[in-house]
C-alpha cells in the first residue's frame, strides 16, 4: 500500500491535524524565483523551503488578476464556477469558502491582507476568515497604492510585508487558542506595481550604470503603456525600460523573500514550523515586455498565469522534490480537504478542482489546465478616465485558454485565436494556429466540452466602488448605453 492510500484510509483525528499557513506573494510569477531556475539570488529563503518540500513546476492560476484568482483559491472553483472577475468584482455568499470549511473542521482561522481587493468589505473576497486584518502602512495609507502615488518612492518603506510579519507573530503569541490548529492566510503585495523596494534590496539588482534617478524615469503606469502615451518615441516603453523594470521587480521579490525568511525563522524557533503545512504561492504575474501590454489584464499568457506553488510539511509532502504534473490554484482547497479527511458534503458538491495528494507519490491528476478572462469592464472604465474618446472595442473580448504540457490554445471571443507550441517556444510569441489548425480545433473541442460540464454562475455586471479606485459612474452609463454593462434583474415567472 502506497503512502497516499495509507493517508486516505483513515480520517485524520482533529487533534493531529496540522496548522495551515498559505503565504501568497501578490503578483509573483515563477519568472524570477531561484527554485524555478532563475540565475539571480532573489529568493534564498524560498529556495531553502523548497529544498525541504515540493516545488510544483507547472502550477497555473485560473485567471490573470487578484479577484478571480483569490476566489478560485478560496473556493476550489474556476471563474465560470464562482462567477467572480473583471466584470463582477464581488464574491457572493452562495457557496462555501476555505476558511468556512476549515472552521467547521475545528480550525481557528485568521487572515492578513496587504491588498485592498482581498477584503471583507464590499468585495467579500476574504469572506469567512474569522479574524481578518487589512494591513496598513505607517500614517494609515492604503497598502495598495497606484502609479500616481509617490509614497513608495519618497520613503524607504516596503509595501507592508515587514509589519505583516510582526502582526502574525503578535497574533500567534496573543490570540492563538493552542487547543486548536490555526488556518492562516497571508497576502503580501510585493512585487505588485509600483515596484520600488526599500534598501538594501533595490540596489542589489540595479546593474552598473542604472541609478535611482534613471530607474525613476521608467514608466510604471500600466495605462500609459496600454494606451500608448508613455514619454518615449512612439508612446511605448523601450527594451531598456523593460529590463530596468525587471531589475526593480527582482528587488521587490528579494524584499518579500526576506520577510518570508523572518517568518520561517520565527516559526522554527517557536516549535511551530514542523507542525504547520506551509504553502507558498501567488495569484498571478505581470506582463513586462510586450508592447502595448502591461500589468495583469487583457490576456492570459503564461507570464500571468504560471505561478509558484511550494509545499512543506515533513514526513507527508516529499522533500526536495520537483513535481512536473499540471496543477492549478483551484486544486489547493480540495487538496486540504482530501489530506485532512474533512467530510463536508456542501464543499464537495461545489468544488471543481482536484486533490493534489496523488502528486506527492508522482501520480498526475489532470491532463490540462484552463484559465479565463471576463469582459474587461474595470479596465475599460479606467481607460475612459484618461481619454473619454478612447476606442476600447479592441479590448472588449473574453478569453479562455486550455494548456497542456505541449500546447496552449487561446480562444478569443472576437475570433483572434492563437496556438503555441510550448515545448519549442514557451514564450508564446510565435502563433502557429495557421500552421496547425487541426491541433487548435482539437483543443477548442476539449475546452468547450469541459466548460459545458461545469456548474456555472453569471451574476451580470457589477463594479466595486472603493475609496481607492472610485468608479466614474458616468462612464458606466456610457457602457450601459451601448449594451456593454448588464444589470441582471430577477423576473418572477
Amino acid at each position: 500500500m502506497n503512502d497516499v492510500n495509507r493517508r486516505k484510509e483513515k480520517e485524520m483525528p482533529r487533534k493531529d491535524r496540522p496548522n495551515i499557513l498559505v503565504f501568497l506573494m501578490d503578483t509573483q510569477p515563477v519568472r524570477n524565483i531561484g527554485c524555478y531556475g532563475y540565475s539571480k539570488n532573489t529568493t534564498p529563503n524560498i529556495d531553502k523551503i523548497a529544498e525541504e518540500g515540493a516545488v510544483y513546476e507547472n502550477h497555473f492560476g485560473t485567471g490573470s488578476w487578484t479577484v478571480p484568482s483569490h476566489a478560485s483559491l478560496f473556493t476550489g472553483e474556476y471563474q465560470s464556477g464562482h462567477g467572480v472577475g473583471v466584470q463582477f468584482e464581488f464574491m457572493p455568499d452562495d457557496y462555501p469558502t476555505m476558511p468556512e470549511i476549515l472552521e467547521r473542521a475545528g480550525y481557528q482561522t485568521v487572515a492578513f491582507s496587504n491588498n485592498s481587493w482581498v477584503n471583507q468589505d464590499e468585495t467579500n473576497i476574504a469572506r469567512g476568515w474569522r479574524d481578518f486584518t487589512l494591513v496598513k502602512r505607517p500614517k494609515r495609507q492604503n497598502v495598495q497604492v497606484g502609479p500616481e502615488d509617490d509614497f513608495i518612492l519618497d520613503t524607504n518603506e516596503d509595501s507592508g510585508s515587514l509589519s505583516t510579519v510582526k502582526l502574525v507573530e503578535e497574533w500567534l503569541e496573543k490570540k492563538w487558542d493552542r487547543d486548536k490548529p490555526f488556518a492562516m492566510f497571508i497576502n503580501c503585495i510585493e512585487p505588485h506595481l509600483r515596484v520600488w523596494a526599500p534598501q538594501p534590496f533595490r540596489d542589489q539588482f540595479l546593474t552598473d550604470g542604472v541609478t535611482d534617478e534613471k530607474a525613476r524615469e521608467v514608466n510604471q503606469d500600466v495605462f500609459a503603456e496600454r494606451m500608448g502615451f508613455v514619454n518615449r518615441p512612439g508612446g511605448h516603453m523601450t527594451p531598456e525600460d523593460w529590463e530596468i523594470l525587471k531589475m526593480l521587480y527582482d528587488g521587490e521579490t528579494a524584499c518579500l523573500d526576506n520577510r518570508i525568511g523572518l517568518l520561517y525563522n520565527y516559526l522554527k524557533q517557536n516549535g511551530i514550523l514542523d507542525k504547520t503545512f506551509l504553502i507558498i504561492t501567488s495569484d498571478h504575474g505581470d506582463l513586462l515586455d510586450r508592447v502595448g501590454m502591461m500589468g495583469h489584464h487583457l490576456s492570459l499568457f503564461d507570464d500571468l498565469i504560471h505561478i509558484p506553488l511550494i509545499m512543506r510539511y515533513p514526513s507527508v509532502v516529499p522533500k526536495n522534490k520537483c513535481i512536473k504534473h499540471l496543477v492549478q490554484n483551484c486544486d489547493l482547497l480540495p487538496t486540504l480537504i482530501d489530506f485532512l479527511g474533512i467530510d463536508d458534503d456542501i464543499a464537495k458538491e461545489e468544488i471543481q478542482g482536484v486533490s493534489l495528494v496523488p502528486t506527492w507519490d508522482d501520480h498526475p491528476v489532470r491532463e490540462f489546465i484552463i484559465a479565463e478572462y471576463m469582459k474587461p469592464l474595470q479596465t475599460i472604465e479606467r481607460a475612459l478616465r484618461r481619454n473619454v474618446n478612447f476606442d476600447y472595442r479592441p479590448w472588449l473580448r473574453r478569453i479562455k485558454v486550455l494548456r497542456t504540457l505541449d500546447y496552449k490554445y487561446h480562444w478569443y471571443s472576437d475570433g483572434q485565436d492563437m496556438l503555441f507550441d510550448i515545448n519549442k517556444e514557451p514564450g508564446e510569441r510565435n502563433n502557429i494556429i495557421d500552421k496547425n489548425p487541426e491541433q487548435a480545433l482539437k483543443m477548442k473541442a476539449i475546452l468547450e466540452k469541459f466548460l459545458i460540464s461545469l456548474k456555472k454562475r453569471d451574476y451580470g455586471d457589477k463594479m466595486r466602488n472603493s475609496r481607492f479606485r472610485n468608479v466614474r459612474w458616468d462612464n458606466v452609463d456610457k457602457l450601459k448605453a451601448w449594451g456593454i454593462y448588464r444589470e441582471i434583474t430577477q423576473v418572477d415567472k
